[in-house]
This record gives structure tokens, sequence and C-alpha cells, in this order.
């Protein structure tokens, strides 16, 4: 037993000192550790999303720009919308993540907001129809929840009402 103890040291030194010689890997993390009730998760462990963003001359509005943004989780069909129409001013926000909470769109159009407008619930669509001056410019952010852990589109395409 002693030989076994006094081998695991030696190659334990061994392997600790080839590490000051040259350069070192290291292993990566094990799993995270599921978080204590009420506590925020961990985001380096969430499923990871990506975001896919539009902007197109809307030809039923003379001068009018259309935009859309939304969020996807990798290898899911989950995911959250929002698209403003030029023509109409019209808004949808589409929330096919099932999380329990209604994902949201916030809308920034010419020099105010955001107006907030939440989703119907989960695996839902929502139209509404607004009504702004033409001309003024439009940014649009989608969101899976108000909660401060929400996946949240880059609001980066700029629309015209």
């Amino acid at each position: 037993m002693r030989a076994r103890t006094m081998t695991a040291a030696v190659a334990a030194t061994l392997v600790a000192g080839v590490g000051l010689l040259g350069p070192t890997a290291s292993a990566a993390p094990g799993p995270a550790a599921e978080p204590a009730p009420g506590t925020a998760p961990d985001r380096s462990t969430a499923a990871s999303w990506y975001m896919d963003t539009a902007a197109w001359a809307d030809d039923g509005d003379a001068g009018g720009v259309s935009i859309y943004e939304q969020a996807l989780k990798d290898g899911t069909s989950q995911y959250v919308m929002g698209m403003f129409e030029a023509h109409g001013e019209h808004l949808t926000i589409w929330d096919h993540h099932p999380n329990g909470y209604r994902s949201i769109v916030r809308l920034w159009v010419g020099g105010s907001g955001p107006a907030v407008f939440f989703s119907n619930g989960d695996g839902t669509k929502r139209e509404l129809n607004l009504s702004y001056d033409e001309g003024q410019t439009v940014y649009l952010q989608a969101c899976t929840s108000t909660s401060v852990n929400a996946v949240c589109t880059p609001k980066t395409e700029k629309g015209t009402s």
C-alpha cells in the first residue's frame, strides 16, 4: 500500500514539474451544478442562441422600411420574434419559446420609446395595428421575457414608418 502511495506521489510531482517547463493544457470544465432554488442560472451553461435580423423597403409604403429581429435557440425550433411592417404600421410578435413567460417586443419610433408589447404567451402569434406618423426611424427588439436573464435581439435593424 505504501509503494502505491509513493508511486502516485512521484507521478503527481513529475506531471506538475512538466507543467513548469512548457505550456500547460487544461481540461474542459465539467457540467455546472444546478443553481440553488431562487437563484439565477449560470448563463455560461445555457443553450446557445443566435440572432437573425433583416430590413427591406416596403413596396406598399413610399419610403417605408420594414424590419424584423428574432432570437433562435440552437438545436431546437424555439424562437421569439418581432416584426414591424411599415405599410399600415403593423407589429407582430411570435413567442415560440416555452419558458412560462410572455415574450416582449420593445419598439422605438422617432425619438420616443421604447413602447413595450407582450405576446399572448407560449406558442402564440400576436398582431397589432398601430399608427405612427410617416417617415420616422423605427427600431425594435424581441426578448424571451422581461427578466434580467432574458435573451434579447441586438436592436440593430433600422426601419422607417
